[in-house]
């Protein structure tokens, strides 16, 4: 049975995106198959894992939501990481925008097409879903009510990472009651982490302090590599394999994976 996994923060600029991308290519070098949602419609994990123009996909997952006849499989694209991918692009808002108001695919849409496609035996041992830096509309809860897990993202060095952080989960909370998911929060990954810095230290403090056991030990370091990686639109172990940026989120995808074993034994 997939784990569905969404990344998300309504902050934009805290690694969220390069998180999915980087672990999903990880998981798939580590023997898993993996599917990533793109719900962002601005497309970067479509366009880093895909490495095409977003707007080149015939379908997009604004398609899939706002079209009942379009079978879930036709969305699918097969990417050169072996990560398989349900895409985005600008198209998506409108096309979601679209539904009707009291529409269940604004809630459920995502969920549905989700089990639609284990239906025709295409499995996947985790779907990782990129969410748009949003606490409210369609996308989101579409994501929220589809996932069992969500990881959240945090900036290490801006003494701002912690704002609003409450009021996020809060929302993620009241989406959980009205679409009767089981989405529960599987931990706070701090990136763009810089321990040199004092601000990088007391940022790391503070969110130390919030989460407790909630935080990921992995830390995603401030790092060249990620950043050659992401202004290419590339994975960073499939760039350079030895950097810290790689090793980073290697450390990150053993601990997400072995925290999952954990959780799913109580």
């Amino acid at each position: 049975m997939s784990r569905v996994i969404s990344f998300s923060n309504y902050k934009g600029g805290v690694g969220k995106t390069t998180s999915v991308v980087n672990t999903a290519h990880i998981l798939v070098l580590q023997g898993y198959k993996v599917l990533v949602v793109d719900l962002d419609p601005q497309g970067n994990s479509t366009l880093t894992l895909s490495r095409s123009n977003p707007f080149e996909h015939e379908y997009s997952v604004g398609n899939l939501l706002a079209d009942r006849d379009l079978a879930t499989e036709k969305c699918l694209v097969h990417t050169p990481y072996n990560v398989d991918l349900i895409p985005a692009n600008l198209n998506t808002y409108s096309l979601v925008a679209g539904l009707p108001a009291n529409s269940a695919k604004r809630i459920f849409g995502l969920k549905n097409r989700l089990a639609e496609l284990a239906e025709t035996g295409r499995k996947h041992d985790y779907i990782l879903v990129d969410c748009p830096p949003q606490i409210e509309g369609a996308l989101i809860t579409n994501a929220i009510a589809a996932s069992d897990y969500y990881i959240l993202p945090i900036e290490g060095e801006s003494v701002y990472a912690l704002q609003g952080v409450g009021h996020l989960m809060q929302a993620m909370e009241a989406i959980r009651e009205d679409s009767n998911s089981g989405i529960r929060l599987l931990g706070a990954l701090i990136t763009m982490f810089d321990g040199r810095t004092t601000a990088g230290k007391t940022v790391r403090e503070a969110i130390e302090q919030y989460f407790q056991d909630l935080l990921f030990k992995s830390v995603v370091r401030r790092n060249t590599a990620i950043n050659k990686a992401n202004l290419s639109n590339r994975c960073v172990c499939d760039m350079e394999p030895r950097s810290a940026g790689c090793l980073d989120y290697m450390a990150f995808a053993r601990e997400m994976v072995a925290r999952l074993d954990q959780m799913q034994k109580h």
